[in-house]
């Protein structure tokens, strides 16, 4: 994947969060409490893992061509 679509991707992925973050803060405060809760916590974690697996690097392991045998298996 290309850096220009996970750039993309990941600003949608940052605004769906406001979105959904400002929704949970808006009910909670409805209720009347101050702060986002554990439904906040989940959210950020989400948005933390989705970052994490958008901008993952390749292992170098996914990498090897079948050229790599032991001297074993020749």
């Amino acid at each position: 994947m290309n850096n220009f679509s996970k750039v993309i991707i990941t600003v949608v992925a940052v605004l769906i969060f406001f979105f959904l973050f400002a929704a949970v803060v808006g009910v909670r405060s409805d209720a009347g409490q101050k702060t986002p809760g554990i439904f906040g916590l989940i959210l950020f974690g989400a948005l933390l893992g989705t970052l994490r697996a958008i901008w993952k690097k390749p292992s170098k392991d996914e990498d090897k061509s079948d050229h790599d045998s032991s001297v074993l298996q020749k």
